[in-house]
């Protein structure tokens, strides 16, 4: 008990915490969807190769820099990603400018298209037991929840990638 005459919440209780626990599961879950397709004649993206051309696919105007922001990895991880996507012509960067400086923008191929949603389609399968646990409005709800935390967390923490 503390000394406001509360218990004190274990970690193990705390919304954090079951947050990480549940982002690995999800990760686990996706990096396992990977392997059943892996060998296949039908290949799926990696996780992080998916989560790069889903930004991609977002906005076709990020750069190298903005996408290492937005998918919270090191701009030298993420470049090595686009590198191997771009060897597999699932993408093509080309030089253009911004703010009067030169920056590669990444597009996505034809067929970095067909995987991108090929590999959209089978997360989505991996993902219909969710849907059958909440209702569209109860996973809005959290999905709106999550971005507020997260951007709470960033904003009075000053973190920054």
């Amino acid at each position: 008990m503390n000394n406001n005459g509360n218990f004190n919440i274990p970690y193990v209780d705390n919304v954090f915490y079951k947050l990480d626990q549940t982002a690995r599961v999800a990760e686990l879950m996706a990096r396992e969807c990977y392997k059943i397709y892996e060998n296949s004649d039908k290949p799926i993206l990696e996780l992080d190769e998916f989560k790069i051309l889903s930004h991609i696919m977002d906005d076709p105007n990020l750069s190298q820099s903005d996408i290492s922001k937005l998918v919270y990895k090191g701009k030298a991880h993420v470049g090595k990603i686009l590198n191997e996507l771009e060897k597999n012509n699932y993408i093509k960067r080309e030089l253009s400018t911004r703010k009067n400086m030169v920056i590669k923008q990444t597009i996505l191929t034809d067929r970095g298209k067909d995987i991108y949603f090929y590999t959209d389609k089978k997360f989505a399968e991996l993902n219909q037991n969710i849907k059958k646990m909440f209702s569209e409005a109860e996973l809005q709800t959290l999905k709106d929840l999550l971005d507020k935390l997260r951007e709470s967390m960033l904003r009075n923490n000053k973190i920054s990638f």
